[in-house]
């Protein structure tokens, strides 16, 4: 693989979120010695601090630490968690719960006054399962999108679920790029936008054979309307408007009415709104003009 697509596929690993199951849990004594496929929580949610779910406890002088590990590879075939819950040490798990009870790096006692229980499932038998595991120092509450599932120790154990396909991905093909097999590892569809057509079928067009007979129709097609013109018509197919058959004509209750128009009443002109325009005049002809050019333009000059 090149350096350019580890990049990419590096790039693309540390954007694109991981909602695959979970299918398996380990729990070990040394995080740095976490299973082939598994991821260790070794530090917590909230502080960036340690986060070992057995404080406090001294083995022959040293520290002796339990680390949660997760995996969405191994585990059984087709099933899934479920869901968590943190139970008393001497406690029985719930029914359909398991139980881890050795590390898997050092096959000693695995918890000690608390441990955590887990549920497997069958991955077509439930829509929602554990997607991520997350453990707080000082957080007393499961933060927004998580479900508490308990405390070990002084750290809270919280859990995500999210929806979980009911078929599971196929194997990636050995022929594949790596871009491609990382993409898969992902749950992302690889597949084309727009499918490619499937192939022609050479029996679309076969010969009809002369004793073929066409099914007889359940009723008479319609006779189509009558066209009122004079008019010949060409082409294939018969011209008809929405208007044909549609006579142009006055509705008869409109013909029995008659209609009056009434008649206009001369209304008389007032004495006090008769105006003879005497003054008008008078201003208009004693404007400085000639005689014939003051009787051309002036209208009121008599």
């Amino acid at each position: 693989m090149s350096k350019d697509n580890k990049n990419v596929n590096n790039l693309i690993m540390n954007i694109l979120p991981d909602n695959r199951p979970i299918t398996s849990l380990q729990i070990v004594e040394d995080y740095e010695k976490c299973p082939k496929n598994f991821i260790a929580i070794h530090r917590t949610y909230d502080q960036d601090a340690d986060a070992d779910l057995w404080r406090k406890y001294m083995i022959i002088g040293k520290k002796s630490g339990r680390y949660l590990c997760l995996s969405k590879s191994e585990g059984l075939p087709d099933y899934v968690v479920e869901t968590l819950k943190v139970i008393g040490d001497r406690e029985l798990p719930p029914e359909g719960f398991s139980l881890l009870s050795r590390t898997a790096d050092t096959e000693q006692k695995a918890w000690r006054n608390r441990q955590i229980a887990y549920k497997l499932s069958k991955r077509g038998s439930v829509t929602q399962a554990v997607t991520d595991v997350i453990l707080c120092s000082k957080l007393k509450l499961a933060p927004e999108g998580f479900v508490l599932a308990g405390e070990v120790n002084g750290i809270v154990v919280c859990f995500k679920s999210s929806p979980v396909s009911h078929r599971p991905p196929p194997n990636p093909p050995t022929h594949t790029s790596d871009l491609d097999n990382s993409l898969h590892y992902m749950n992302i569809s690889t597949k084309p936008l727009y499918p490619t057509p499937p192939a022609k079928n050479v029996h679309d067009y076969e010969e009809i054979q002369a004793s073929y007979r066409l099914p007889t129709p359940a009723r008479i097609a319609p006779k189509p309307p009558t066209l009122h013109t004079q008019h010949s018509l060409s082409g294939t197919l018969s011209g008809h408007s929405e208007l044909d058959g549609v006579p142009f004509c006055i509705n008869p209750n409109l013909t029995q009415q008659s209609f009056e128009m009434p008649k206009l009443k001369e209304i008389p002109v007032k004495p006090e709104l008769d105006y003879n325009f005497q003054l008008e005049r008078q201003i208009l002809c004693t404007l400085k003009s000639s005689k014939a050019a003051s009787r051309l333009s002036n209208p009121f000059y008599r």
